[in-house]
């Protein structure tokens, strides 16, 4: 599959030319063998009014990767899917992409770690690769900065390709599941019978909600050796108050630190915990949501490891859950300092 991603303004539209962004359902069209999603990035009544276009078609599946995008090129397009009175204007840029889909083996070699396009391509569909890349990012860059300061658990690094590869195998199985669904091969009834059921399913609020997270990447959980549904889970940004008043969870995390986070109704004492010189620890009610609820976990869960990337690394419930083998695998050796000093 070869397509074509284009930023055009338009000299004339036809009625089929949308109006407003809407959903994505609702743009895409097809016509002379073209198929085109289109929507305007401004008010389309401006003058200078900016379309995103993303179309293919049998002209596109003949030509080079490298071959450059022409102003004539999109406009047959154009005219093919929304009629002769749809001019162009002018074409601001084009590019080509196609459903490539490679993966690399291995996400590091010594002191060499690769991320992002580097280390996974596919189709860019629903714009996947994005939150993949900045995941790959966020979850290498920590343990980065822990090896750089020699304070890294010896296999803290190594923890990078087990958790990220497997992660962009599914997205990529899934660009590859989409492909075949939006641009069947000539002929293939058995295919197009099946995206019939896949659109019957994504009706139902179970699959819409299933479907939705493996596209956002909400739904991912990485596999710590720890059977709580909770750990492994991208932590919840949770509306919060403090003893130095109100705040969130993604504001606590900006400080590149791991975090500890003991719930409940405030005021509360911090207690026995030991805690990490690299984690702060945040002692918190949840503003208008249970506890349990709030985290998708067991109500009796009252504490949360969490790491720098947002992704929980232990739970615990009542007095006597310790964090502390989590604390050392995830963020090594130190000598614990007492929780009622360090707590804020």
């Amino acid at each position: 599959m070869t397509a074509v991603s284009a930023d055009v303004e338009l000299a004339g539209a036809s009625a089929t030319v949308p109006r407003a962004a809407a959903h994505i359902s609702t743009l895409t069209r097809r016509g002379g063998g073209y198929w085109m999603l289109m929507h305007p990035l401004g008010d389309p009544d401006d003058l200078d009014a900016l379309y995103r276009v993303v179309f293919g078609g049998p002209e596109q599946a003949t030509l080079p990767r490298d071959a450059p995008v022409t102003p004539a090129e999109v406009a047959r397009a154009l005219v093919a899917v929304h009629g002769a009175e749809t001019e162009l204007g002018r074409l601001h840029w084009g590019t080509r992409f196609s459903d490539a889909t490679r993966q690399v083996t291995d996400y590091r070699h010594g002191r060499i770690l690769v991320a992002g396009d580097a280390a996974h391509i596919h189709l860019p569909v629903g714009g996947q690769g994005l939150n993949l890349g900045v995941q790959d990012a966020m979850n290498l860059g920590w343990k980065l900065a822990a090896q750089v300061r020699g304070d890294a658990p010896s296999d803290l690094l190594d923890g990078y390709h087990a958790e990220r590869h497997p992660v962009a195998a599914r997205v990529l199985a899934l660009t590859r599941a989409q492909s075949v669904l939006m641009s069947p091969p000539p002929g293939a009834d058995d295919v197009r019978a099946l995206r019939d059921i896949i659109v019957d399913l994504a009706r139902l609020p179970d699959a819409n909600r299933y479907l939705a997270g493996m596209m956002s990447g909400l739904d991912l959980r990485y596999d710590l050796d720890d059977p709580d549904p909770l750990v492994g889970a991208r932590m919840v940004d949770l509306s919060l108050q403090t003893a130095s008043g109100p705040t969130t969870v993604a504001a606590l995390l900006r400080s590149g630190r791991g975090l500890l986070l003991e719930l409940g109704s405030p005021p509360m004492r911090p207690g026995d915990v030991r805690i990490h010189p690299r984690v702060d620890h945040v002692i918190a009610g949840v503003i208008d949501s249970p506890v349990g609820n709030a985290l998708g976990a067991a109500p009796g869960v009252d504490r949360v490891l969490v790491r720098p990337d947002g992704y929980v690394c232990w739970a615990g419930a009542g007095p006597a859950a310790s964090p502390e083998s989590a604390l050392h695998r995830w963020f090594g050796a130190s000598v614990p300092v007492s929780a009622s000093a360090a707590a804020r």
